[in-house]
């Protein structure tokens, strides 16, 4: 019986070259559904018209999709009756045609790779789409080449997220993941997240995790730069993690030239100006030796939107391994995005900041400028999430919010962070004022202003002179355990030594 010729297979255009597409392969994908009832549960998450090419098999998936959703079974008869029953069947090539689907199917057992390829042929067909569309647009005078960029990124993403679903993992594999990686950095005692060298911040948050979006924010001359470059020098020139700093403010010499003041001791301002004699140069470039092969990694890119950012981030994390990325800062930013005022700009750019980090993998280190509210309100004029400059929707997407406050620089003397009296004179306090999977509190740190670096707290003070702070008393502190167990002197300092400092146990 000779089948009927299908309508709708897209003819070869004009010039010879076909589309990316194979007709086969189609054909034995929706085969492979017609003749196994549960093969189009393996793949009903990548499963959409837009995998095929020819128009009749985007019918005839359009025709399965929907006896799907409406809980019938799926093979050839109820395939047929479907498409029927919407006026199709003679336009996808009749029942013949349907039929011969099937005749071509030995095995289903390799129906997810054939799907893979059927998107790899689809990604390409809107490569080229979209390849077309920016190559017309590119040659009108009217347009705006940033916006023309952003929109096509934007485009490609869609395709991308249309065309390829993640996975759904089960619970089972995800807790035996977990307890692995628990194993692993129990074995290795190392932090579990990326590590900061500043021990109580470490003490607090394990390193910054995988996933997170950490705001960093402060009012001007509060040390946000400063903190966010020290956290850089521990886990990327002493441990080798690769990291990826997107400064929108300051120039990339001007931000290795804080590294090199860190490093070798010497003023930040002297660096910055070229104002370095022979013995300074000479111990710049002895200490900071290691810079030479840091996995550090620098883009001063002004004005950069989110798209341009994931992209470069994508690129950063696949061949160099990025496992952290800091961007100062966010104000700075655009989201490349038609919007109706600065808000919903800066709500754009935090959501796209958090997918960033939840797509790659990686902690994001995004710095903030904080609302003039801190500066008219009276007291110790210590900031809050409320002060978050330009919208809420940052403390919604954060999982941490942490604030740089310097009471020296509102000319306290003294302030008290927990139950203890701190001199204002050098400190920086890091407030913790969001952790989603984490405490709250104050870390006492150090600030250095002649080399812009914040340090961890002498070392040589005692406990009892008030430069360390512990938990507030609970029923379960370290300090009751350590007596109820009658442990020596010598481990109790040390084991104090690691406590959190002010850091305050919430409910979470």
């Amino acid at each position: 019986m000779n089948k009927k010729k299908p309508k709708h297979i897209p003819s070869t255009p004009k010039g010879g070259f076909q589309p990316p597409q194979d007709g086969i392969l189609e054909e034995i994908v929706l085969g492979s559904i017609l003749i196994d009832k549960y093969a189009l549960d393996k793949i009903i998450g990548d499963f959409v018209p837009q995998l095929f090419f020819q128009g009749n098999h985007v019918l005839i998936a359009e025709a399965i999709i929907t006896l799907y959703r409406e809980n019938t079974n799926i093979d050839l008869v109820t395939v047929v009756q479907q498409l029927k029953k919407e006026g199709k069947l003679e336009e996808v090539g009749g029942y013949a045609y349907v039929s011969h689907l099937t005749s071509k199917i030995g095995s289903t057992s390799n129906l997810e790779t054939h799907v893979r390829l059927l998107q790899e042929f689809e990604l390409k067909r809107s490569l080229i789409t979209v390849s077309s569309e920016i190559t017309r647009r590119c040659f009108t005078e009217e347009e705006d080449v940033f916006d023309v960029f952003s929109e096509a990124q934007a485009t490609l993403d869609q395709s991308l997220k249309s065309v390829i679903n993640y996975k759904v993992e089960s619970v089972g594999n995800i807790h035996k993941e977990l307890i692995q990686e628990s194993i692993r950095v129990l074995d290795s005692k190392e932090n579990s997240g990326v590590p900061t060298g500043l021990r109580r911040v470490d003490n607090v948050t394990n390193g910054f995790q995988k996933s997170d979006l950490i705001i960093l924010a402060g009012r001007p001359s509060m040390g946000k730069t400063a903190s966010a470059i020290s956290m850089i020098i521990h886990p990327c020139i002493e441990k080798g993690i690769p990291v990826a700093v997107f400064s929108l403010e300051m120039s990339k010499n001007q931000v290795v030239g804080r590294i090199q003041s860190s490093l070798s001791g010497i003023n930040v301002s002297k660096i910055i100006k070229k104002q370095l004699t022979v013995e300074e140069i000479d111990q710049i470039s002895k200490r900071g030796k290691s810079l030479e092969t840091a996995p550090l990694f620098i883009d001063d890119t002004a004005n950069i939107s989110v798209l341009d950012l994931k992209g470069k981030c994508r690129k950063l994390v696949k061949e160099q391994g990025v496992q952290m990325i800091i961007i100062d800062y966010l104000q700075l930013m655009r989201s490349g995005m038609k919007t109706q005022s600065r808000e919903q700009e800066i709500a754009e750019i935090s959501r796209g900041l958090k997918i960033i980090a939840k797509e790659l993998n990686v902690p994001v280190i995004a710095l903030s400028q904080l609302s003039r509210n801190v500066e008219q309100r009276g007291g110790d004029k210590k900031p809050n999430l409320s002060d978050l400059r330009e919208s809420g929707q940052i403390e919604q997407d954060a999982d941490m919010v942490l604030f740089c406050y310097r009471p020296e620089y509102y000319g306290i003397t003294e302030t008290m962070i927990g139950d203890r009296e701190f001199n204002a004179q050098g400190l920086f306090v890091l407030i913790v004022a969001k952790h989603r999977n984490g405490e709250l509190g104050e870390i006492p740190l150090k600030f250095i202003g002649e080399l812009a670096k914040i340090s961890n707290l002498d070392e040589g003070f005692s406990n009892n002179s008030g430069t360390f702070v512990q938990k507030k008393p609970n029923p379960m502190n370290l300090q009751g355990f350590l007596n109820e167990n009658n442990v020596q002197n010598d481990s109790k300092n040390d084991l104090l030594d690691n406590d959190l400092g002010t850091i305050n146990e919430v409910p979470f």
